[in-house]
């Protein structure tokens, strides 16, 4: 569907792609990737038509539809939220104003047979574009993103920013574009919004490319990789951690023969140096000269980029009882958001906030940091307790004037140029980027520059909210190893689900109603839930005193129904396309064995050896190029059933059935 060939783009000096390659295919899932800088965003960009390459082909077909959401933009409209949403169907709205007029006429008794003939065709017209299931299908996307009923008529004007991204993002689902282009999608989501998009994004049509600093939301969604490496785009079968897992193969085998073959050298060139002047040996050390001059060094491993890893200072000790909330009751404007809060955290707890936008999880985070005083019951920290706290709102107060060094100077306890280079260098401000002033930042950057500044010298108490929206997958990292190091007291509020696993001891759900504690990680939380809502449908079976109702009892009976016979029906198709996929994945295994084979000089000093290993190679090459359209097809043929299914399904919805 698209096809990049040999794409170069530059800003200044600066070259941000250099001969960049690929192709996207029609309904692929695929996750960008490369660290801040690499030109992700640029070639978005590109993409999406806002940008022209300096040199190259960028090739997409004639009417190609692209919808694109960056990171930041300013969503503004007078219409309602479920209008603005619906408003991206221009010629379902167009239709319908002229069906409706029709009906007009027809009602007051018009029945001339040019406006039956219009109306006829109205009618087909409609359906063809989907016009009867429009509201319902823009209803049901609001509603997994997160918005209330009673929100669709609201002004889009009367949501924060946040909200008014989540309704960009639904004017794009409903749209159904050929090409969808998201830059961190997930950065304005909760948990729950977040688990619906990946189901969404798996069944929807088209083809997806995605930034996303959310390691578990790419593993779950995408089918392929394209990486940004050294301004050239590599490709990659599979999810994230896959790609991971490939391009630390690549490096080891990359380095492998490289390392083989600076031994090698090392060695003649010792022979060369040693017996140069010697007769004897003259005729020997021409033949190793020659063979010298003629071999040709395998290229270097490919730069994985800095290793960073952030130490922690570990904080001063604190009592063991950390953070004490009594009947606390927390509200703005006399409108109370928390009633009667209990809560009572340890030395070493690391719990995390999750639920639903909107019940209270920020306004929690600073009744605990002190910038938000209770109505009613009380907040009691206990001996020797010191915080340190993140929020979005503390880019503000970094001063542009300032370069980022300069910013990092600032921070009590800093006591030379080389500590604070090392702390910045962990998030990704190295070399002449620490000069940079504060003015001319992205969003990312000033979050990354908060957060060493913050962790530089931390409290024995971390709050935290969303500290990883803005970062790359790379500082994620960074950000995750050290707080799983770090010692003291955490309250976090994250919907990075990879980040909970590894760090959280408890778990706290905010429903707005209360708080229910949950130990251990995400998962254990996950476990339990389910563990809990099988408990209460086995003791409130099939009555109509269940209090959960028997429409939404029986719709979920249906789903896992068809759930299994999704399951059941495609199960050959399913086990065709993983046994392809992991062919696929030996054959280029041993594909790239032989290749390293190839590359190391001694092989050649065997000519059979050579010609058997070129001949291997070219029969894998056959070999993954055969497997890999088997998979291609299979993988289409499962997608396809599993399409017809459901419509199947929803068709009978729609009948009542």
């Amino acid at each position: 569907m698209i096809d990049a060939i040999n794409l170069y783009k530059s800003y200044g000096a600066q070259q941000v792609l250099a001969d960049a390659s690929f192709r996207c295919n029609p309904n692929e899932r695929l996750a960008l990737v490369g660290p801040n800088g690499a030109g992700k965003t640029t070639l978005l960009r590109l993409l999406a038509g806002q940008e022209s390459p300096d040199s190259g082909t960028l090739a997409l077909p004639r009417g190609l539809q692209v919808g694109y959401l960056p990171q930041e933009i300013d969503v503004s409209s007078p219409l309602p939220l479920r209008a603005f949403v619906e408003d991206v169907a221009a010629d379902v709205r167009r239709v319908e104003e002229e069906m409706r007029d029709a009906e007009v006429r027809l009602a007051a008794g018009d029945t001339h047979p040019d406006l039956l003939d219009r109306y006829g065709h109205l009618r087909t017209r409609f359906e063809h574009l989907d016009g009867y299931t429009l509201g319902a299908r823009a209803e049901r996307i609001l509603a997994g993103l997160g918005f209330r009923a009673g929100d669709f008529d609201r002004p889009l004007a009367e949501f924060s920013g946040g909200w008014r991204m989540r309704a960009a993002l639904g004017r794009i689902l409903l749209r159904e574009p050929d090409l969808v282009l998201l830059d961190e999608p997930t950065n304005h989501l909760d948990i729950d919004s977040l688990e619906w998009l990946e189901d969404y994004l798996r069944e929807a049509r088209g083809c997806y490319l995605m930034v996303s600093h959310d390691a578990a939301f790419l593993d779950r969604v995408v089918d392929g990789v394209l990486a940004l490496e050294g301004g050239e785009v590599v490709r990659a079968k599979g999810n994230y951690t896959r790609y991971c897992e490939q391009r630390a193969l690549r490096h080891a085998q990359a380095q492998a023969a490289y390392d083989n073959f600076q031994r090698k050298r090392n060695v003649e060139q010792q022979f060369v140096d040693r017996f140069r002047s010697k007769a004897t040996k003259a005729r020997q050390v021409q033949s190793r000269v020659r063979r010298m001059e003629k071999e040709q060094a395998p290229p270097p491993p490919p730069s994985q980029g800095p290793v960073l890893g952030l130490n922690l200072p570990q904080p001063a000790r604190s009592g063991r009882t950390v953070l004490t909330l009594e009947g606390v009751e927390l509200g703005y404007g006399g409108q109370p958001v928390h009633r009667n809060l209990q809560l009572r955290l340890e030395r070493g707890d690391k719990a995390v906030f999750i639920g639903p936008n909107g019940a209270g999880k920020s306004t929690l985070l600073k009744a605990l940091a002190g910038l938000l005083a209770p109505t009613a019951g009380r907040v009691e920290m206990g001996h020797n307790v010191t915080l340190s706290y993140f929020a979005q709102h503390q880019l503000e107060q970094l001063d542009p004037r300032r370069s980022v060094l300069e910013e990092m100077a600032r921070v009590p306890g800093l006591s030379s140029e080389l500590q604070m280079r090392s702390i910045l260098g962990s998030f990704l401000f190295s070399g002449d980027a620490v000069d940079k002033p504060v003015a001319v930042l992205s969003g990312g950057e000033k979050s990354r520059l908060v957060l060493a500044r913050l962790l530089a010298a931390p409290g024995n108490l971390l709050l935290l909210d969303e500290p990883t929206n803005h970062l790359d997958l790379q500082a994620c990292e960074v950000l995750k190893q050290a707080l799983a190091r770090y010692q003291g007291t955490v309250c976090l509020i994250t919907h990075d689900r990879d980040l909970i696993n590894r760090v959280a001891t408890r778990v706290l759900y905010l429903d707005g109603q209360g708080v229910t504690e949950y130990l251990g990680n995400y998962d254990d939380y996950v476990a339990r839930r389910a563990a809990e809502q099988a408990s209460a449908q086995a003791a409130h079976p099939a009555s109509g005193g269940d209090t959960d109702g028997g429409g939404r009892r029986e719709q979920r009976r249906r789903e896992a129904e068809r759930r299994q016979l999704l399951q059941r029906e495609t199960a050959p198709l399913r086990r065709r396309v993983e046994s392809l996929e992991a062919e696929v994945a030996v054959a280029e295994e041993q594909f790239t064995a032989v290749e390293a084979q190839l590359a190391a000089p001694d092989t050649y000093q065997d000519p059979r050896r050579a010609t058997a290993l070129a001949r291997e190679r070219a029969a894998l090459e056959a070999r993954v190029g055969e497997l890999s359209v088997a998979w291609e097809a299979a993988a289409t043929e499962l997608e396809e059933r599993e399409r017809w299914l459901r419509q199947g399904w929803q068709a009978g919805d729609g009948a009542g059935g």
